[in-house]
């Protein structure tokens, strides 16, 4: 399980990138780019065998590509995990996290982590697996760890400021979707659904639509994910919604090169979210 890099991409210049390592179910994504160098983006996938445990794949990969260990500018480990809450500012506490994450998922026995989504006074508590945050917690330099979620919701959360409409966001990603509503920047619902077939999706969409009362007419509606299933989405929804397009990707991760396009949308979204 070896990751092919560019000859350019050495170890001498690795404390000019940014690295980032997406951990999800199937496998791993580790990215890498220089903020001073345009189209310098890396994109790279390795699917895992689910009948190895994850945390055994996940050593070998690190033990086989030394590029995963190399001294960088930040480095950050992205957790898609369908085990998050989300806990109003006031009150949430660095104490009772784990209480909040357990009365949600009764079957939680993971490390617990938060993060701050944006402006919103909001906090997302999600998990990741001990095994795995103490071996990355070791083999990395001070990594910085964030939810997959919260990328997302901080750029939704800036495009939907401007608008005097709701806005709904649906990320379709493995057999997962994602999705989340905004009326001018302020978070009214998020959730993530598994699906079998794309009329589970469907579904899903326009139930929560009806749920939080958003017009047909003036709200926005915006996709992404698998080109294939979002187009045979969006002919489907467009007969009950006025307004579907693609999600909005900000200008500045076009200026990272073409591979970025490759990366799922978090990751896409992760170096131009602020954090």
């Amino acid at each position: 399980m070896t990751i092919s890099i560019p000859d350019t991409f050495i170890v001498d210049n690795s404390g000019k990138y940014i690295m980032s390592i997406r951990l999800w179910p199937g496998g791993l994504s580790f990215s890498a780019h220089n903020p001073n160098e345009p189209k310098s983006y890396i994109f790279r996938n390795i699917d895992f065998d689910r009948n190895i445990p994850y945390s055994t794949s996940l050593k070998e990969v690190f033990f086989a590509n030394e590029c995963l260990v190399w001294p960088y500018k930040r480095t950050c480990v992205l957790s898609v995990t369908p085990h998050y809450t989300l806990i109003p500012g006031e009150l949430f506490s660095e104490k009772q996290k784990n209480e909040w994450l357990a009365f949600n998922f009764t079957s939680h026995e993971k490390h617990t982590l938060s993060d701050s989504i944006g402006k919103e006074d909001v906090k997302i508590v999600y998990d990741i697996d001990e095994e795995v945050y103490e071996f990355c917690s070791r083999s990395l330099t001070n990594p910085v760890f964030v939810n997959y979620l919260t990328p997302q919701l901080i750029v939704f959360q800036k495009q939907s400021q401007a608008e005097k409409s709701g806005h709904m966001f649906v990320v379709i990603h493995e057999n997962r979707v994602d999705i989340s509503c905004f009326s001018e920047g302020s978070l009214h619902f998020v959730n993530t659904f598994t699906f079998d077939r794309p009329d589970d999706i469907l579904y899903y969409t326009l139930y929560i639509w009806r749920k939080m009362e958003m017009n047909q007419l003036q709200d926005q509606f915006s996709l992404a994910g698998d080109s294939s299933l979002c187009g045979k989405l969006t002919q489907s929804l467009q007969v009950y919604l006025q307004h579907v397009s693609p999600i909005e990707i900000p200008s500045e991760a076009y200026l990272m090169g073409g591979e970025i396009l490759q990366a799922p949308m978090d990751l896409i979204l992760l170096p131009v979210c602020g954090l």
